[in-house]
């Protein structure tokens, strides 16, 4: 007697299955690596280039060298302050806003034999930082060779800058007075002025 073969049973066919594709971050996986270096290089590198194209030319003052009240400084070949002002009583004849106050001040300055060069002075509010330019002209206030408001290496020896600014009645100080010669770079000189 002989055994016979086990019976071969068929394999089913099995369908081929797909192979699965990488996942999309797998696939962009050298692309998101590039953006996540780039980006903070690129945001580096214009926030640098806005600084330095606002203040790195010594187009506009950032380090303030500040001046103890009633006191001078010496900067750029130049001796300047001590700083004096305050409020106008008296503003007959001029063209002042309803609710507003003038605010005059005088920065002394002896710019030596070789002069100095400087912008008129900024009238900061300490409590909150804002500014206030010069206001002479919209005052109604004619420009006078005897009251400069800015500096120019013409003139030489000692002279006062005079300097109005018109600022809110219910503004109060104290204030600081900016002011910036040119030839200091980014460096200017912040005197403090009670109101």
């Amino acid at each position: 007697m002989t055994i016979p073969p086990p019976p071969i049973r068929e394999q089913p066919q099995l369908e081929p299955q797909p192979t699965r594709s990488p996942s999309w971050w797998r696939r962009n996986r050298l692309a998101l690596i590039a953006l996540a270096v780039l980006a903070p290089g690129t945001a580096i590198g214009i926030g640098w280039h806005e600084w330095h194209q606002y203040h790195g030319f010594e187009a506009r003052p950032f380090q303030p060298i500040v001046v103890e009240e009633d006191a001078t400084a010496e900067l750029v070949g130049a001796t300047w302050g001590p700083v004096r002002g305050g409020e106008i009583d008296d503003l007959s004849g001029f063209d002042v806003p309803d609710g507003a106050k003038v605010i005059a001040v005088g920065v002394p300055v002896d710019a030596g034999t070789d002069g100095v060069t400087c912008t008129a002075p900024v009238l900061v509010h300490q409590a909150s930082g804002r500014e206030w330019q010069t206001a002479r002209f919209e005052m109604g206030l004619l420009s006078d060779s005897e009251e400069p408001e800015t500096c120019v290496s013409d003139e030489k020896g000692d002279y006062e800058l005079i300097v109005p600014f018109v600022v809110p009645d219910d503004v109060e100080g104290p204030f600081w007075v900016d002011v910036w010669p040119q030839e200091a770079g980014g460096s200017f000189l912040r005197f403090t002025l009670e109101d």
